[in-house]
């Protein structure tokens, strides 16, 4: 364990020794894992390239992060959809017959299906992801400066 505390140690320091300012870092982490969550199965690479070029941040630093989050953007796809459910009732219910229809081979209720559900749930990732975010930078952000006035004080001690 403690052999992996002074790996985990070792690349910390060398990404803040690389050109990313504590701000850029906190500011990648919390970017590229808001996007990453992004239930858009199949945009979230291209809006973290957009993000970093407009942001001026390392482009592959948001992409690592993005892509350690795709298992978890996997995962919250579902409760995405039900809480977009909840917070937007309108539209087709996901019925059993519509699910069955889809699940048979039914083309637009398949398509009809998974848009207005990726609807929804993108409509409840902009309620709680980039809140969340705007919450966890400042944090962060202290967090990795602090942690580097002490790596640059035991460098210099």
């Amino acid at each position: 364990m403690r052999k992996l505390c002074m790996k985990v140690k070792t690349l910390f320091a060398g990404v803040l020794q690389c050109g990313l300012t504590p701000q850029k870092l906190s500011l990648t982490l919390c970017l590229g894992a808001a996007a990453g969550v992004m239930p858009l199965l199949w945009g979230t690479t291209f809006l973290c390239a957009l993000l970093a070029a407009k942001l001026k941040l390392n482009q592959a630093a948001v992409q690592a992060v993005n892509y350690c989050c795709y298992p978890l953007q996997l995962a919250l796809f579902l409760p995405f959809c039900r809480l977009g459910e909840l917070l937007f009732p309108w539209g087709p219910a996901v019925t059993g017959a519509v699910l069955k229809g889809a699940l048979h081979g039914d083309i637009g209720a398949s398509i009809h299906l998974v848009a207005w559900a990726t609807l929804r749930a993108l409509g409840a990732w902009l309620v709680t992801a980039p809140p969340l975010a705007l919450l966890v930078y400042p944090i962060l952000r202290g967090l990795i400066c602090s942690r580097t006035r002490r790596i640059a004080g035991a460098e210099n001690a």
